[in-house]
């Protein structure tokens, strides 16, 4: 492996490090959610735990038509439900049965990937996270993708030929990988994707 190489690998193994995947936990607490809004980025998880009474979780985009997608549970007691935000924007949620008591809140999942240079995030764009079977690079023709293994290895490299790129990566296993993009201007921005 070359100095450029094995500089490259332990960059990304720091900013996935730096940037792990973290629990959150929104609890309810009489007839609201502690905390009632919370920040974090895409690939973390909530966990939104019932205390007590018959409360659920709405973060549909039918109660909320602006959400980036939907999640949420059934009516209950004594609940424990997981989110994994792999969205960037604003999910808004409520306790149907309490929300005209003002039982609402807000998770804000902010982009967690690492730009270096000039911040082009706003033209380029890997998704979903987490993925299956494949990603889509937005715009960024005429540059590569690399996707990287937690330990360093390099799993896929492929020239961008267009502006919304399929990357087939059927191939992987289950996991977290390291992507590094490199436009056709030569700015690079990386961060992680999750297989599941």
């Amino acid at each position: 492996m070359s100095i450029k190489n094995f500089t490259l690998v332990f960059s990304l193994l720091f900013s996935l490090i730096s940037a792990a995947q973290t629990n959150h936990t929104i609890s309810t607490s009489g007839m609201s959610f502690s905390p009632s809004q919370l920040t974090i980025e895409i690939g973390d998880t909530v966990t939104f735990i019932n205390t007590g009474g018959s409360h659920n979780i709405n973060g549909t985009q039918e109660t909320f038509p602006n959400n980036p997608e939907s999640f949420g549970n059934s009516v209950g007691s004594g609940w424990t439900y997981k989110h994994v935000f792999s969205i960037a924007g604003e999910f808004d949620f409520q306790c149907n049965p309490h929300a005209n008591a003002g039982m609402k809140g807000k998770v804000i999942v902010q982009s967690n990937t690492s730009v270096q240079g000039r911040d082009y995030a706003s033209h380029s764009n890997i998704f979903p996270n987490p993925f299956q079977n494949s990603v889509f690079v937005k715009g960024c023709n005429g540059g590569e993708v690399y996707l990287y293994s937690v330990i360093g290895k390099l799993e896929v490299n492929e020239l961008i030929t267009n502006d919304n790129y399929k990357l087939l990566t059927d191939e992987l296993p289950v996991g977290i990988y390291l992507y590094k993009i490199i436009n056709a201007n030569k700015e690079t921005v990386s961060g992680k994707l999750i297989k599941k």
